[in-house]
């Protein structure tokens, strides 16, 4: 089924050269296309409708993928995306230091929260809330070489509370790459005065979550 897809999905591009299946953390499958020029993400999954208003709203406020098409296909939603080139933190790991990793990943989702919510439909605006990713986790943050180029797989963004990005963040960092690194990354981040206990708070909110939204896979990202 998946090539009446990917046929939709050259036939919008135009033609293309090369087509590959690739690991994909959450619930789509997901098919790197390339052309002669430039490299794009066909996403299919049963609801992807959220991730495609989001896209569009966020173009041009932040380094995000940009919606090429979407259509309704049987029972699949069909998304083709630009590619945000470069490597997800999550095997960034293997390569840097972890307290880059750490610096890097809190820059980047200090930058998505500091970004202006004035006319953002998604969410209830409030007193002490922000523009949150709603899966802040490192193999959704990517980075070109040093250069952060994106974040990915933002069907979840909302405006909330920042706790929902850092529970994930914290946790995200103590299942790739061990205890001990939540702490430098709230501290990084700007958060005043944060502690192990704030850490272990924060991780156990996101796990909570997790059971409840994800019961039949908690494995983890």
């Amino acid at each position: 089924m998946d090539e009446v897809f990917i046929n939709w999905a050259i036939n919008e591009l135009g033609g293309a050269d090369i087509t590959e299946r690739e690991r994909h953390g959450d619930q789509s499958t997901v098919y790197r296309i390339r052309t002669p020029r430039d490299s794009y993400f066909l996403k299919i999954a049963p609801d992807l409708a959220a991730e495609h208003e989001r896209l569009q709203w966020l173009e041009n406020k932040l380094p995000a993928p940009k919606v090429i098409s979407f259509i309704h296909i049987e029972d699949k939603d069909v998304l083709l995306l630009s590619a945000i080139e470069g490597k997800n933190f999550a095997v960034l790991k293997n390569e840097w230091h972890a307290e880059k990793v750490v610096d890097k990943f809190a820059e980047a989702l200090l930058r998505f929260h500091e970004t202006k919510t004035r006319d953002c439909p998604f969410g209830n605006p409030g007193r002490n809330k922000v523009l949150v990713h709603g899966d802040a986790c490192l193999p959704n943050f990517i980075c070109n070489e040093d250069i952060f180029s994106g974040y990915i797989d933002l069907g979840n963004m909302r405006i909330d509370t920042a706790d929902v990005d850092l529970a994930a963040a914290v946790w995200s960092l103590d299942h790739n790459l061990g205890p001990g690194y939540g702490l430098p990354f709230l501290k990084k981040y700007g958060m005043r005065n944060p502690d192990e206990e704030l850490v272990k708070k924060l991780k156990s909110q996101y796990e909570t979550i997790q059971n409840e939204w994800f019961p039949e896979n908690n494995t983890g990202i």
